[in-house]
């Protein structure tokens, strides 16, 4: 009965939260309130279309902006701060898995929370990996592959990204 409960739970949540809130048909405001209502941590309403939320440990601020198509995994905590910005189909992934044996290389489930400081603009295509600390004032360019930690004010780039330039 228990695993039924869950089962309906998450069906509702999912259709509730991955389908007609993510419609690009449902107005901004209206979008805020659907998340809310299901459980969600959000204090900004500025989350356009098509943006898709695996799992509810998901804490976003005030003033922060996620653009269409933004793939949030959070089986741990993911933490976006204040003033933020995220452009258009980027991917925050807090879920991998350690290498297996030579009969199945997706071995077993390794997960760790990710936190976006204050103020930080993320470029589009950007991918965000398990158990990243972006400090506050990065930027981090469009397609880069964020898997370590970056310093503040940094702007990171390229695959894997390095930090290329200091910023005031």
């Amino acid at each position: 009965m228990k695993l039924i409960k869950i089962y309906v739970s998450t069906i509702i949540w999912n259709l509730l939260v991955n389908t007609i809130a993510k419609s690009i048909l449902i107005p901004q405001k209206i979008r805020f309130y659907l998340y809310r209502c299901a459980g969600m941590k959000i204090k900004t309403s500025n989350i356009r279309s098509g943006c898709t939320f695996r799992g509810k440990s998901i804490f976003i601020e005030e003033g922060v902006f996620l653009n269409h198509n933004v793939f949030i995994d959070a089986w741990e905590r993911v933490t976006i701060k204040e003033n933020t910005s995220i452009a258009f189909d980027v991917l925050i992934c807090t879920s991998s898995h350690a290498i297996g044996k030579s009969n199945k290389r997706a071995g077993e489930s390794n997960r760790k929370p990710i936190t976006i400081g204050k103020g930080c603009w993320i470029g589009a295509r950007a991918t965000i990996l398990p158990g990243v600390v972006i400090e506050d004032g990065c930027v981090i360019a469009a397609g880069a592959l964020v898997n370590k930690d970056c310093q503040s004010n940094g702007l990171y780039a390229g695959t894997p990204a390095i930090r290329i330039k200091d910023l005031d």
